[in-house]
C-alpha cells in the first residue's frame, strides 16, 4: 500500500498590510487534491428589487468523468431561494470534474481561499445545502462572498448569513468544517465554519452553523494547513472577532464545553488532527520566525502554533512563490536527504520531496506532506493595494499545477477576459494539449522520471518569467493609472486584458513547447534527439504606446 500523504488537503498563509515590503495584504493558497482547475470571470449582474435567486446543488461529488457526465445530464437539484440586488466581477478559481468553487479574487480585491478541516462529529448534519465549495454559486459560501462583497468584513457577514440561513454541509463530506480565508486591501481574516449538530433542520430557529472569523494583525502573518487555528475567542474586541451567535449555546447543547470553563474554539469544535497538517504549520512558522525555535514532534494533540507570528523581515510576492514551493528544504523532515535517495553520499537524480508512493514504499521512505505539494490544482498570491484604484486594486498571481513546477502570472482585478485555452474546463476524456491547465499537469508529472535533473530545467525557464513579470509591475501599473485618468474603468480594462492575454499566452506556449522538451530528454531513449534549447518565456511588453 502507498504511503502517500492525504491528498484533500490545502494550505494558505495571510499576510497584514504592516509584514509586507510595499504595505499590501498578500493572501495565498493552494488548491490540493483535484484533478485540474479552472479560472473563470464571473461577470456582474444587476437584478430587479425582490429577486429571489434560485439556489442550487448536486450531491454526492462525482468520482469518476462518466459519473459528472450523468450527473450533469440530470441537472441541479433546486434547495432553496436566496435574496440577491446585484453580484460583482469575480475572477473565480474552480476544481475538479465538477467545477467547485474554490477561490478567487473580485472586482474590488476581496479574496478567497479554502481549507477542509475536522470536526466533533457531534457537529455532523446532513440537512444543510451550503458549503465553502459546492458546485453551484449559489450554494457556494466562496462565491456568495466574491459576488456580493466589496470588503473582507462585509463578505464575512454575507458568508454568515447564508450559512445560518441555509445550513452548512462540506461538499466532500459532512463530517468536515472549512476554514475561508477573506481578505482585502486592509485586512485579511481567517473564517472557521462548523456543522450545527444532526438535530438542525431549515426552519428550526436556530443558525446553520457554528462559526468565527478571526482577523490576522497588521504586523503579522497568519496560516493554515486544514486543522482549526482560532484559539480562546474575545467577541468585546470587534476589530479582531466576529462569530455566529451560537457560539457557546451549540457547544453546551452538543456537551462540547460547559460555562465556567476555559473556551478554546480549536479545542471545543476542532480535533488535533495529523502529523501532515501540524508540520506544515511548523514550515511555515519556521520560515517566517526562525529565532522563534519552535519545535515539531510531528505529533497533532503536542504540536500547537500562534496563531499568528511576526515575521523576521517583511515579505513580498517573490518570498511568497518560494514559501509555496516548500519541501522542508534544509530541515530533518526533507525526505530527499535520506540514505536511500543518497548511496555512497551522492545525490540520486530520482531524489524528491513528493511522486509515486510506490517509490517510496520500495525504498522504505515515509512521505512527508509538504507545503509545495504535488497534489495542487492550481495555486495563487493575491496582492491587495489599497492605494490603487479598483482595475489595479489586486493582482493574482495565478499558476496552474503545484507550485513548485508552475509559473506564477499576474492577473489584475480590472481583467474581464482571458484566452481561451486558460478558462475552458479540463477535458478528462483525453489529453488535449490545447488547455494550458493539461500542459502543466504533463510539466509536473515527466518532471518526476529524473526529478534532479528536470526541477531545474523548469526553474531555468519559468522563474526567469517570473523575475520578468515583476520587473514590469510599476511600470505596468503607472501606465494603467495614466489611461485609467485619461480613458476611465473601459480603457484601462482593456488595457489590462491585453497585457493578461499576452503574459498567459506566452506562459501557456512554453509549456506546450517544455511538455515535448522534457519528454525526448528524460523519457525516450535517446535524449540526444532533444531539441537543443530549453523553451522561453518572451518578456512582457507593456504596450505603452497606446494613446500616443
Amino acid at each position: 500500500m502507498s504511503n502517500a500523504p492525504h491528498a484533500l488537503s490545502c494550505s494558505t498563509i495571510l499576510i497584514g498590510k504592516k509584514a509586507t515590503v510595499d504595505g499590501s495584504v498578500i493572501a495565498a493558497s493552494s488548491c490540493d487534491g483535484d484533478i485540474m482547475g479552472v479560472i473563470d470571470v464571473m461577470p456582474a449582474r444587476e437584478y430587479p428589487a425582490g429577486t429571489k435567486q434560485p439556489m442550487y446543488v448536486n450531491y454526492p461529488r462525482p468520482q469518476t468523468y462518466q459519473e459528472f457526465v450523468d450527473q450533469a445530464k440530470g441537472g441541479y437539484d433546486l434547495v432553496g431561494s436566496l435574496s440577491v440586488e446585484r453580484t460583482y466581477r469575480s475572477f473565480i478559481y474552480s476544481g475538479y470534474l465538477t467545477s467547485i468553487v474554490t477561490g478567487g479574487l473580485n472586482e474590488f480585491g476581496v479574496s478567497m481561499g479554502i481549507e477542509f478541516m475536522p470536526m466533533r462529529p457531534e457537529l455532523v448534519n446532513t440537512r444543510g445545502v451550503t458549503s465553502s465549495c459546492n458546485n453551484h454559486w449559489t450554494t457556494s459560501l466562496i462565491a456568495n462572498g466574491l459576488m456580493r462583497a466589496k470588503s473582507a468584513r462585509e463578505a464575512i457577514r454575507v458568508i454568515g448569513a447564508v450559512v445560518e440561513e441555509h445550513g452548512f454541509r462540506y461538499y466532500y463530506s459532512p463530517s468536515a468544517g472549512t476554514m475561508i480565508p477573506i481578505a482585502d486591501k486592509n485586512e485579511a481574516w481567517m473564517m472557521e465554519i462548523f456543522g450545527p449538530g444532526a438535530s438542525w433542520a431549515a426552519g428550526c430557529g436556530k443558525p446553520g452553523a457554528v462559526w468565527c472569523a478571526q482577523r490576522i494583525p497588521d504586523d503579522e502573518v497568519g496560516f493554515n494547513t486544514n486543522r482549526s487555528r482560532i484559539g480562546r475567542v474575545d467577541l468585546s474586541n470587534a476589530d479582531f472577532f466576529v462569530a455566529s451567535s451560537n457560539i457557546h449555546s451549540l457547544a453546551q447543547e452538543l456537551g462540547l464545553w460547559k460555562k465556567g470553563q476555559p473556551f478554546v474554539w480549536h479545542d471545543v469544535y476542532g480535533v488535533p488532527f495529523d502529523r501532515w497538517s501540524c508540520l506544515r504549520e511548523w514550515a511555515f512558522a519556521n520560515r517566517l520566525a526562525p529565532s522563534l525555535k519552535l519545535k515539531a514532534t510531528g505529533k497533532a494533540e503536542i504540536d500547537r502554533y500562534p496563531f499568528s507570528v511576526k515575521p523576521e523581515k517583511k515579505l513580498g510576492v517573490p518570498d511568497v512563490m518560494e514559501i509555496m514551493r516548500d519541501y522542508y528544504q534544509g530541515t530533518e523532515f526533507d525526505v530527499t536527504l535520506h540514505p536511500a535517495f543518497n548511496p555512497g553520499g551522492k545525490r540520486s537524480p530520482l531524489a524528491r520531496p513528493w511522486g509515486s508512493g510506490d517509490l517510496f514504499d520500495l525504498l522504505g521512505i515515509k512521505v512527508e506532506r509538504c507545503i509545495g505539494t504535488e497534489s495542487s490544482d492550481y495555486v495563487f498570491i493575491n496582492q491587495m493595494r489599497g492605494w490603487l484604484p479598483d482595475p489595479l486594486v489586486g493582482c493574482s498571481w495565478f499558476t496552474y499545477g503545484p507550485a513548485y513546477t508552475g509559473c506564477f502570472t499576474p492577473l489584475y482585478s480590472g481583467v474581464t477576459d482571458l484566452p481561451d485555452s486558460w478558462n475552458r474546463p479540463a477535458d478528462f476524456s483525453r489529453i488535449d494539449r490545447s488547455q494550458a491547465q493539461w500542459n502543466f499537469r504533463l510539466v509536473h508529472n515527466l518532471v518526476n522520471i529524473r526529478y534532479q535533473d528536470a526541477i531545474k530545467d523548469v526553474e531555468q525557464m519559468a522563474k526567469p518569467a517570473e523575475c520578468a513579470f515583476l520587473a514590469a509591475q510599476a511600470g505596468l501599473e503607472e501606465e494603467s493609472l495614466r489611461i485609467f485618468k485619461a480613458e476611465g474603468r473601459d480603457g484601462v480594462e482593456k488595457f489590462l486584458n491585453e497585457y493578461a492575454a499576452q503574459c498567459l499566452k506566452q506562459v501557456g506556449y512554453a509549456y506546450e513547447e517544455l511538455v515535448d522538451y522534457l519528454m525526448l530528454k528524460y523519457l525516450c531513449m535517446y535524449p540526444e534527439a532533444a531539441p537543443h534549447r530549453l523553451p522561453s518565456i518572451a518578456p512582457p511588453v507593456i504596450p505603452s504606446a497606446r494613446g500616443a
